[in-house]
């Protein structure tokens, strides 16, 4: 019984060798013709199925060079597709009517086919011949591949200090979440922090988010209580920046703000960035700051997942570990409560820094139980000779050390009235 079907496999494939010279790539075609030339005893489908078995043991037998059918479909057709697809199967049996009514189609999707002729006129397509579906996968691909790194890109940043004494120690302070418009906003803290900095030689900042309360119509609650609207709340934001002409490094976003941008197609807060040069993202920022030639990597967010109420420091020490970026100083604000605490990754001391918040009172943490926390704004320390960072809690503990590191004085009544 073997023997029996292995001599019918041979005769097959003997069939097959013997009709190569008719081959034109299309397997039914080709199985039509080796059907009608060997007896009944297999099926059309048989016969194509020992076809494609037969093409992967022997790929080298069918070397024929595939039938272009495409170069039967004319470039100008007065009827429909489905006409011409029967007048191309008159003509080429070897595939379907409806194999031919596709290859029509996807011509016309093309562009191939351009002019279509009428009793009194004739149409000749000006605009772009559409895609076909690889064309169009192709496209697409470039269109996302771009967006996708100009959003990365726009992440990553270096900064270089100019016109600084190489020996000069540098200073970076942080604020966020200050809820500009808000009747608890320590608007009086907050613009002699903000005056600290910009008097104080050598010293920077980066905001990270939650300029304003913001509440709009979509949060009718909170919106109904507050005294100050969103208008006026951007315009004391715009001035709060203008603060700070050139020392303000960077911005990132925070919820808050971003609530305008989410419901509109406006983002006020970019805009404001744009406007001044200042470096601004919706999301995160990692900047590498260049002192003296030694890079310091800083990482900021407004908010992130992975907090945790009884160690603040916890979302950052996860965003080292699931980032990206190799930071040397971790920033998150959104939860108002301060916190700068050094920990250890690869055998190097690194810094994680919450601002706090400038909005001294929200009834809702009072609800939750949460205590009051006071107004800061962080500062680090950068060593213009060695890599190393200082950190500290209180903004004017830093500038009085900055001073003394760097030979400056240093007033004591600075931000006090």
């Amino acid at each position: 019984m073997v023997c029996a079907i292995n001599m019918k496999t041979a005769d097959r494939l003997k069939l097959i060798k013997d009709n190569l010279g008719e081959w034109q790539g299309v397997v039914r075609g080709f199985a039509e013709i080796l059907q009608s030339k060997a007896d009944k005893e297999f099926t059309l489908e048989s016969w194509c199925q020992f076809i494609n078995r037969t093409k992967k043991k022997h790929p080298e037998w069918f070397s024929y060079d595939t039938f272009n059918y495409y170069d039967m479909i004319p470039k100008e057709w007065d009827g429909s597709d489905a006409e011409l697809a029967r007048r191309l199967w008159r003509q080429n049996p070897s595939i379907s009517v409806n194999a031919w009514t596709h290859k029509v189609r996807l011509q016309r999707q093309r562009g191939a086919i351009t002019k279509s002729h009428k009793p009194h006129f004739v149409v000749e397509h000006l605009k772009k011949a559409a895609s076909n579906p690889e064309d169009l996968w192709a496209n697409i691909e470039k269109v996302c591949k771009k967006a996708i790194e100009g959003v990365e890109h726009a992440r990553w940043a270096d900064i270089h200090m100019r016109n600084i004494d190489n020996d000069k120690f540098i200073g970076i302070a942080f604020q966020s979440d200050q809820h500009i418009g808000n009747p608890f906003c320590d608007l009086e803290k907050l613009r002699l922090d903000t005056e600290m900095i910009n008097s104080s030689k050598n010293v920077f900042v980066i905001h990270a988010g939650d300029y304003i309360d913001n509440f709009m119509i979509d949060k009718p609650r909170p919106a109904m209580k507050a005294p100050i609207p969103p208008s006026v709340q951007w315009k004391l934001c715009e001035h709060y920046i203008d603060m700070t002409p050139e020392c303000l490094m960077a911005i990132v976003a925070g919820n808050h703000d971003l609530w305008t941008a989410g419901a509109t197609d406006y983002d006020p807060l970019k805009r404001l960035a744009e406007e001044r040069g200042i470096l601004y993202h919706a999301h995160e920022l990692n900047l590498r700051v260049w002192v003296n030639d030694i890079p310091y990597c800083i990482s900021v967010r407004h908010k992130r997942r992975g907090n945790s109420q009884l160690d603040p420091s916890r979302v950052i020490k996860k965003m080292w570990d699931d980032g990206e970026a190799d930071f040397d100083i971790g920033v998150v604000g959104h939860h108002h409560t301060p916190s700068v605490v050094p920990f250890t990754k690869h055998g190097i001391e690194r810094w994680a820094i919450r601002p706090g918040a400038y909005k001294i009172v929200d009834s809702f943490s009072e609800m939750c139980g949460f205590s009051r926390e006071r107004p800061t704004s962080p500062m680090v320390i950068l060593n213009p000779h060695t890599k190393e960072v200082q950190a500290f809690t209180d903004l004017r503990h830093g500038l009085r050390t900055l001073a003394a590191l760097n030979g400056d004085e240093y007033d004591e009544n600075l931000g006090i009235e």
